[in-house]
């Protein structure tokens, strides 16, 4: 006669799936608080990327930061070619250091 009761087995399962959300659940909250800020500059430079991506045709920028103006040209092949003090990355249009 079998006794009433939980089996390792059952217990070792239930501690694997509250591991699992534990998991998820922190690896979410974790990225959301590291989301940076995106400055209005980077926004303009990514919507002209897409925009020439989309249309296949040239798209050409200017972008103000403080009192510099900075001219970006986005290409219909995804690159994105700007002043080399903007910091952005030729090949992936993302900005890898701010002015």
């Amino acid at each position: 006669m079998a006794r009433p009761g939980v089996t390792l087995v059952e217990l070792i399962v239930v501690l694997a799936i509250i591991a699992v959300i534990a998991g998820v659940t922190t690896l979410a909250f974790r990225r959301a608080d590291l989301t940076p800020s995106v400055e209005p500059w980077v926004s303009a430079i990514a919507t002209a990327r897409r925009i020439a991506i989309d249309s296949s045709r040239t798209v050409r920028l200017t972008v103000r930061i403080g009192d510099s103006v900075y001219a970006a040209t986005a290409l219909s092949d995804g690159s994105v070619v700007a002043d080399g003090r903007l910091g952005i990355d030729r090949l992936s249009g993302e900005v890898t250091h701010a002015p």
